[in-house]
Parts: structure tokens; sequence; C-alpha cells
């Protein structure tokens, strides 16, 4: 079992609220489609204020896992994997989604500029480090820190040292998160990680053409991917 939990910054309440709610989600109590209790229930339920409740569910409107209807309530949309409670503690499922709001922001911006700026260096060592992910996925293995070194590549490419230490830093590195969606896609079909693979591939091949367009694009859409597999066990096979 692996077991991640990022210990630089104590959960908030809205934090642990939302993991028990996905933890009663995951458990079958609050099925896809089912309507959760009102913002009082859960507040006696969880011993907590109905602001905490409000900005729980506020989370978890965000990230896709339920949906507010108008003069009815809030009932859930979709059900993440079962594995989730092995790779990571629920109540740092809404801290690891956060993240990757950062990273797609980060990450989309400094694909298109390592697309312009990008050195035959700079993209041989995005080439090296996306050729040994691949092999690694290849044998079966899903190293969170060679899914780093290839971001990182990728950062160190657009020339700018502050798009490594935005999302680097406070004892916080890209592993860490990485190592959560590895472990999903470990215990999924092999297309999945195929999938991973593929993504990876377009961002390389348009830093090599210098087609920021579409770099940004490719990014975006794989951490996009990386954010609903986690989220939604129905997306992917």
């Amino acid at each position: 079992m692996i077991s991640m939990v990022f210990e630089t910054k104590p959960s908030s309440f809205a934090d642990q609220v939302y993991g028990r709610i996905l933890d009663e989600i995951l458990s079958g109590a609050f099925a896809p489609g089912s309507r959760l209790p009102g913002e009082n229930d859960l507040s006696e339920t969880f011993g907590v204020s109905r602001p905490v409740v409000r900005q729980a569910l506020a989370r978890l409107r965000v990230d896709g896992l339920v949906e507010a209807r108008r003069g009815s309530g809030t009932y859930v949309l979709s059900r993440p994997s079962d594995n989730l409670t092995d790779v990571t503690s629920l109540t740092d499922v809404s801290r690891f989604l956060r993240y990757q709001e950062l990273r797609l922001s980060i990450e989309g911006e400094a694909a298109a500029l390592a697309a312009e700026r990008r050195t035959e260096k700079a993209l041989s060592d995005i080439v090296r480090a996306h050729e040994h992910f691949a092999q690694q996925i290849g044998h079966g293995t899903f190293d969170a820190e060679s899914d780093r070194t290839f971001h990182l590549a990728i950062l160190d490419a657009t020339g700018n040292e502050f798009f490594r230490g935005a999302l680097e830093g406070n004892g916080v590195v890209l592993s860490d998160f990485m190592g959560i969606s590895l472990s999903i896609t470990r215990t999924g079909s092999t297309d999945r990680a195929r999938k991973v693979v593929s993504e990876h591939t377009d961002i390389v091949e348009a830093i090599r053409k210098r087609d920021a367009v579409w770099a940004r694009a490719a990014m975006e859409l794989h951490i996009i991917h990386a954010r609903r597999r986690l989220t939604d066990r129905t997306l992917d096979p």
C-alpha cells in the first residue's frame, strides 16, 4: 500500500469535511445521482460550522464530484477510483486538486514558452526524460521522480527559473503529487498507462516543432486528464 501524506500544512476543517464526504461517496453511502444531506445536517454530523460545510461543498463542486441544483440540494456527480484510499489520505485530495489547478496555469504557459525558447540542449533533456519515463511505463514501473524530471525539463526550457520555483517550494515537490496520479494509473488498465505516455509525446512533439499553441494545449489537456482520472472512475478504462 502506498500512502502519501503532505505534512507541510495542516489540513483545514474544510479539507477534513471534504475528505469525510468523499469517503461516504467511495463507500457507496452517497452514490452518484443521490442527494447529499443538507448543510445543517452535515454540520451536525461532522461537528463543524455551516460555513465550513459550505466551503467543503464548494470545493467538491469545483472538483466535479457534486453539483448544486437550485431549489433541490446538492447531488453526487461522480465516484473516484476505489484505490484512492490506498494511495493517499482523503483529507489530502482537495489539496492535491488545488495544486493541479496551479499546475494547469503554470505548466501550460511554461510549455508554450519552452516551444518558443528551447535550445537544442533543452530539447535533448526533454526528449531524454520522456523516453526514460516511457520506458519505465512499458516495463510496468510508475516512478513519480522520472515524471517529475520530464516536467521540470520543460519548466527549465523556458529559460526562466521562477517557473520551477512556482511549483516547488516550502517542502513540496512535483513528485509528491504525481505519485498519486501514477498510483491510480498503475492500478488501472494498460490503455490508461499508454494514454499518459501519449499525452507526454504530444507535448514533446509540440515543443520540438516550436508550436507554442499546440504545446500549451497539449500540456493543459494532460493535466486536466490527470485530474479527471482521479475524480471519475468512468472516464477511462
